[in-house]
């Protein structure tokens, strides 16, 4: 497995693309043997350290037994956002690694090298890897990129996982319409942009993505990232979207559907 720093830094004070901010901390426990590394992520991140929840800190990233975990500060009984690959389905011919899955089916089985430009909480990346393709991960954020190292490094220590992922699975932070075109052009290019929300008031977000939005955003550079995938992929761009959202970009060539979202696939 494969970590690559790129811009690896963030400011205290975090900016969304919705012109808010994000005031993230680490919080930290002196007396715990995590604190050397605690203190380590601080200095990397550039975020300030805190050793009790305190007023002024809208996010806090915290070392607990099951790994890294960002709480948010004012709402206290939201689940923390927390990366774990563990529960995948890694059968050899379950449906997650089933090569006729829409997600497969989009990438196309000739292709065998993947660049992720918004990896996200890195599920669709590790599920690509442990069906044998060859990705780079890219996320901008971070402090989500934190969040995800930390889940390849617990990844890597169980023997399922690593396994499956086979050292397939390279991440990169750093801003993807800006790093893509230093890369070594890939057979594909796979955009997974913030879901717009849907307009029934019904509709709540799931507790992980409240966190999530309120940490990055929306994306409104999206169709930026686009353009830079589609001059940079060898074969195809696949964007995946909710079945209620309109394409990213121009009409798709084809695409592949799911039970909640669609794959829409551009042919370079």
């Amino acid at each position: 497995m494969v970590y690559v720093y790129v811009s690896f830094r963030c400011a205290e004070i975090l900016k969304n693309t919705n012109h808010q901010t994000t005031k993230v901390s680490i919080l930290i426990d002196n007396t715990s043997p995590r604190a050397h590394h605690c203190h380590e992520l601080a200095e990397s991140l550039h975020l300030p350290v805190i050793e009790a929840m305190e007023a002024g800190s809208d996010m806090v990233l915290v070392f607990d037994e099951s790994g890294l975990a960002l709480h948010d500060a004012y709402t206290p009984r939201v689940q923390p956002l927390r990366i774990d690959f563990s529960a995948q389905d890694l059968r050899p011919f379950g449906p997650n690694l089933n090569r006729r899955q829409p997600l497969a089916r989009a990438i196309g089985k000739k292709n065998r090298t993947v660049i992720d430009g918004t990896a996200g909480m890195g599920q669709d990346a590790f599920l690509l890897a442990a069906m044998g393709y060859e990705v780079t991960a890219i996320e901008r954020s971070s402090v989500l990129g934190a969040l995800l190292m930390d889940a390849i490094e617990r990844a890597e220590n169980d023997i399922r996982l690593a396994r499956a992922l086979g050292g397939r699975m390279r991440v990169m932070v750093s801003d993807a319409r800006h790093i893509i075109p230093t890369l070594v052009s890939a057979d594909a290019v796979y955009l997974d942009p913030m879901f717009p929300p849907k307009r029934s008031k019904s509709a709540l977000p799931k507790r992980e993505m409240m966190v999530l939005r309120k940490l990055v955003g929306e994306d409104p550079d999206a169709e930026q990232l686009f353009t830079v995938a589609r001059e940079h992929a060898r074969n195809r761009v696949i964007v995946k979207r909710p079945h209620y959202a309109p394409p990213l970009a121009a009409a798709p060539d084809f695409s592949q559907s799911g039970k909640l979202v669609r794959y829409d696939v551009y042919m370079c």
